[in-house]
């Protein structure tokens, strides 16, 4: 697995650097690290990459820049944004990274974290068959956005695309659990996690590309939803 470092702290850079090779020495994993000690220097090259930790505070171009740029070589790159500075937050959610550690960077949460993001990036990678009368169709757990009842059936609604299904919306939410990303939001949707940009006690917002959609929050269901999306951002 590919892994980008971009910090100008020289010091953080090596202690993410000795947190990967202790995570490689502890299991199967390999990783191939290249580091950076500024953004400009990555937007003139066309790295593709699993795995980023980012500052966001560097001289020369921004890391949310940088973000940006490897997200669009990469969509499904998982981002860790590495920061004393919290007035960046807001816009670093919008791009959906996956993980904030702030500086000095708590071993204990690092090795949570990338446990949760080994876990996602082996399930970015595997689909499900969906079957509908005479059309079979293989879709990438990760592109599916929100599962809904409709007509006694199942939507699933994709990145591009929208699936009937014929199983019933408690065997799709049985099936998706394990994955770690669904959570409900209300009795007849079943949503992704990893695109959520915002919700309150009524409504949640989804938000990915050009798309938006405003999805409910039932009152039954808000409490654990919250609690869901906060252990997956790891809260």
């Amino acid at each position: 697995m590919n892994v980008l470092i971009c910090d100008d702290d020289l010091k953080i850079v090596q202690q993410i650097k000795n947190f990967l090779l202790k995570l490689s020495k502890q299991s199967t994993y390999n990783f191939d690290i290249t580091c950076f000690s500024n953004g400009d220097s990555i937007l003139d090259k066309q790295i593709k990459t699993d795995f980023a930790f980012i500052d966001i505070e560097m001289p020369g171009v921004n890391g949310l820049s940088v973000t940006k740029h490897l997200q669009t070589l990469n969509p499904n790159i998982i981002v860790f944004i590495v920061t004393s500075f919290q007035g960046y937050l807001d816009d670093a959610m919008d791009l959906k990274v996956f993980r904030f550690l702030s500086k000095p960077i708590d071993e204990n949460r690092f090795f949570r974290s990338m446990e949760i993001a080994l876990n996602l990036y082996k399930q970015s990678t595997e689909k499900i068959v969906l079957d509908y009368f005479d059309e079979c169709h293989n879709i990438f757990t990760i592109d599916i956005l929100y599962l809904t009842i409709e007509n006694r059936k199942t939507k699933l609604v994709t990145k591009t695309q929208e699936f009937i299904s014929n199983k019933k919306f408690d065997y799709w939410k049985s099936h998706l659990k394990p994955y770690g990303y669904f959570a409900q939001s209300h009795y007849s949707y079943l949503v992704n996690l990893r695109y959520v940009s915002d919700f309150n006690k009524t409504e949640l917002n989804i938000n990915v590309d050009l798309r938006s959609e405003t999805l409910p929050i039932s009152q039954r269901n808000y409490s654990k939803f919250k609690k869901s999306y906060f252990a997956y951002i790891g809260v």
